[in-house]
């Protein structure tokens, strides 16, 4: 990526005479745009003190990269290995380590690990470890660990390492591996999406506020009983805390969410969650696949996926995913810390990522949003991987809605009642079955499609009779890009490094996942 500055101005001055206060009182944390929204007090966006600690905080992550290419200048000019770096300030991230010795009274400081003990994304995924960063979200949580996952005469990208070990485990073991079939509990039916596969699909069918088609025909009389999220006591496999009590929550939804919709008189449920987080305690997916339930797996190829959120987000939309507009700290929504660093260099961390992707190149903007999704992308392909020989798995492609709707929404029909192709389906099956196909054609991307041709040409469409024709049209515009547009951006994002050094493996890598999956072929899922 360019660290130059911006083809269009933003207003955005210079940093170079802002000083990097020492975060002592932890108020960065406390008056962030996202505490703020989580917490309701939209007033206090307007305190001066936002302002100016968004300015500290901004100034204090443009000084780490700084640090960072100055590093790396010199790393490449063989300096000796004694030359002496200005640091990142401590004073930003001494509370870390304080806060983890209060929690752990016992625990000998002398061998504390910043990486390994507040940071490491398997453990913490984007959120960092809420006992070192007990505010979050807050600008330390991204400036740290960036700044010790990444530097240091020992230490090369986190990332870069997880996703060759992962792409050579992929590319290794292909092969589905004949194992005795799990035993699973049928009662529990769940769908597993990620931002930008699958996620607007997959909550159409299951319901938001009310149950929606899929939650209809899979419930003989649902009961709505959202929470988001919220723990789960799961029979045999005990108790589902999410990460951090759920405060990545921020309405209708961020980061993660579960949503649940249970049978009045049954112990029957559909449980609907989104952009499965990375912890070192285990999570709800990983009960779902070891027998709790059964798994729709919504999956993507990676390259769709980075082109899907880059036409999204630089969408000026008017309703959700208020990430996109955060400056106190600028979001990635669920980035790597990397990737965080690397994205808000552009505008010395004084722009939202939605500012920032209206005002650079369209080769720029994708390779911002491969660094956005890069760690979502490494999730899917290694869940794909863990559940690729599962009978009570169905990894489904975004691909198959596109080219059989109704036959994908048939084989997924098939998969939740364990229905074989070859087998004579009872007339009420048959009957709810058809209905449930009848509710969800609106949610066909053919249909959205032909509607956003349509409206580009000049002409009026409409969609199904139950849905209110803007909101369809709507719909139509945000979410689907023409065809020409799309052509566009796919020959731009073969230009971006991001293309050489990570999109295509990732693709083949997904390609070959898909080819070894055999529930597909089980339930008579389209090719």
């Amino acid at each position: 990526m360019r660290h130059g500055p911006f083809p269009l101005a933003l207003g955005f001055w210079s940093l170079a005479s802002t000083e990097v206060v020492p975060n002592t009182e932890r108020l960065v944390s406390l008056i962030s745009e996202q505490f703020l929204t989580i917490t309701g007090n939209v007033t206090a966006l307007a305190d001066p003190k936002l302002h100016r600690y968004r300015l500290a905080s901004a100034a204090a992550a443009r000084h780490a990269a700084l640090v960072t290419r100055r590093y790396a200048r010199e790393r490449r000019a063989e300096e000796p290995e004694d030359l002496r770096l200005e640091e990142l300030d401590p004073s930003f991230c001494e509370a870390a380590p304080q806060f983890l010795q209060i929690k752990n009274e016992s625990r000998n400081m002398d061998e504390f690990d910043f990486v390994n003990d507040c940071c490491e994304p398997t453990k913490f995924d984007s959120l960092g470890n809420e006992q070192c960063f007990p505010e979050w979200p807050s600008w330390p949580v991204r400036i740290c660990c960036a700044h010790h996952l990444s530097q240091g005469p020992s230490k090369s990208s986190y990332f870069a390492g997880f996703w060759r070990t992962l792409a050579w485990s992929i590319f290794e073991s292909t092969q589905s591996i004949d194992e005795p079939p799990i035993a699973f509990e049928s009662h529990v039916k769940s769908i597993m999406a990620y931002h930008k596969s699958g996620v607007s699909l997959s909550t159409e069918l299951v319901g938001n506020v009310a149950p929606g088609p899929l939650t209809r025909f899979l419930l003989k009389n649902p009961e709505e009983t959202v929470m988001v999220p919220h723990d789960f006591q799961v029979t045999k496999f005990g108790n589902h805390n999410s990460l951090r009590g759920g405060r990545p929550v921020i309405s209708p939804f961020f980061q993660s969410f579960t949503r649940t919709f249970s049978d009045t008189k049954t112990s029957d449920m559909i449980i609907h969650f989104s952009n499965p987080l990375k912890s070192e305690a285990p999570q709800f997916q990983h009960f779902l696949s070891e027998g709790a339930g059964q798994v729709l797996h919504l999956v993507r190829r990676p390259s769709d996926m980075i082109l899907s959120g880059y036409r999204y987000h630089r969408q000026d939309l008017s309703a959700g995913e208020e990430w996109l507009k955060f400056r106190n700290p600028p979001d990635c929504l669920s980035c790597d810390h990397e990737a965080w660093f690397e994205i808000f260099q552009l505008c010395g961390f004084r722009c939202s990522y939605n500012e920032l992707l209206q005002n650079v190149t369209a080769r720029q903007g994708l390779q911002a949003e491969y660094l956005r999704s890069r760690w979502d992308i490494v999730k899917m392909l290694e869940n794909a991987q863990a559940w690729q020989s599962l009978d009570h798995v169905l990894q489904v492609p975004m691909e198959s809605f596109h080219h059989d709707f109704n036959g994908t929404l048939r084989c997924i029909a098939r998969f939740f009642f364990d229905q074989k192709p070859d087998q004579i389906p009872e007339q009420q099956f048959s009957a709810d079955l058809e209905r449930f196909l009848e509710e969800s054609q609106g949610m066909s991307p053919e249909v959205l499609q032909s509607c956003r041709e349509a409206l580009l040409r000049g002409e009026h469409c409409t969609g199904p009779r139950s849905e209110d024709e803007k909101s369809f049209q709507y719909r139509a515009t945000t979410h689907v890009a023409s065809t020409v547009e799309r052509s566009h951006l796919r020959a731009e994002l073969r230009r971006t490094p991001g293309w050489r050094h990570f999109i295509l493996l990732a693709d083949a890598a997904f390609e070959a996942l898909l080819l070894s999956s055999r529930t597909r072929e089980l339930f008579g899922c389209p090719t």
